[in-house]
């Protein structure tokens, strides 16, 4: 059986190369450790329906590999200077190096899924192929809104925008590791749109989740400061909650808040229900990507899939 320590030997392998400055910055940050829920989830649906445990290390470090160029490409976009409480990758590289070691782990995260492929017939490999490049777009476009957003004034910036939003920049990649891993295993297209699903509904909860944490997180966990999605201006869904339950002075007073990135905020997002009603959400999401299990082969990979839902939406960080 395949383990995350397999995929991260992969992902090493493949990027111990010259000139060392950019493969360095490549490995970076994918060095400072990380959930790896991604790989963990493609590795258990492969599991699942008994696939080749060789190609499912190298479709994960695949995904894992595609996942850290976002990140590198996300914090030159934010002029974040932090990630796993370590400097990012531009701040310790230079933004040029930063830039092209995204470059590489996207290229590198393509060849590693025709890898992963070869020797499957010509019509499932092709599908894999297309589903991954797909991805990168489906992305970018996530990230595109989340700009879009930060232009935004608070209270037009509704729910459903919010939903678009974190399904393309977050959600999307999860739903691909799950269907890759079932999929690639030889699973039928009904049980890998189901995994599909599954993958979904965890990437919309687990973004719920962070979205709790970046407000009222215990900054010893986190590393972030209370209230730091408030700081950082983010338009999250706790916060839209709060602005359309909240009324008269109360509401005006959480949107001048807001827009003084004042963490006091978080009382008034906490009495507008944001916190309570944003929890509810994320369990409907649970509750639909359990479902989504229901028809699928029973045993240990499927309780492992359970238990990796229950670690991305009951957490601290």
């Amino acid at each position: 059986m395949a383990s995350v320590a397999d995929v991260e030997l992969e992902m090493k392998r493949v990027l111990s190369q010259d000139p060392s400055e950019l493969f360095q910055a490549a490995w970076y940050l994918i060095s400072t450790g990380g959930k790896r829920l991604r790989p963990r989830l493609l590795l258990a649906f492969n599991d699942v329906f008994g696939g080749d445990p060789e190609r499912a290390i190298r479709a994960a470090a695949s995904v894992e590999m595609l996942h850290n160029f976002t990140l590198i490409h996300d914090d030159i976009m934010d002029r974040d200077e932090t990630r796993h409480g370590v400097p990012t990758t531009h701040v310790k590289f230079g933004e040029p190096i930063a830039i092209l070691a995204g470059d590489v782990l996207q290229s590198e995260s393509q060849l590693e899924m025709a890898r992963a492929v070869e020797g499957l017939p010509m019509r499932r490999a092709m599908a894999v192929l297309k589903r991954h490049a797909i991805i990168t777009t489906d992305i970018a476009r996530g990230q595109t809104l989340d700009m879009r957003s930060e232009l935004m004034d608070y209270d037009g910036v509704g729910v459903r925008f919010y939903y678009d939003m974190i399904r393309l920049k977050t959600a999307v990649l999860f739903a691909h590791a799950c269907w890759t891993g079932a999929y690639l295993a030889g699973a039928s297209s009904k049980f890998a749109d189901a995994a599909k699903s599954f993958g979904l509904n965890l990437g919309m909860a687990f973004q719920m989740a962070d979205d709790i944490l970046g407000l009222v997180g215990d900054p010893q966990v986190t590393g972030k400061p209370v209230g730091s999605d408030v700081r950082n201006g983010k338009k999250t869904l706790p916060i839209l909650i709060a602005i359309k339950n909240l009324r008269g002075s109360e509401r005006g007073s959480l949107l001048e808040k807001l827009k003084a990135r004042d963490p006091s905020a978080v009382d008034l997002i906490v009495k507008g229900g944001g916190i309570e009603e944003t929890r509810s959400s994320m369990s409907k999401f649970k509750r639909q990507a359990e479902s989504a299990l229901q028809s699928m082969p029973s045993g240990p990979a499927l309780d492992e899939v359970r238990a990796l839902l229950s670690s991305a939406v009951v957490r601290e960080k």
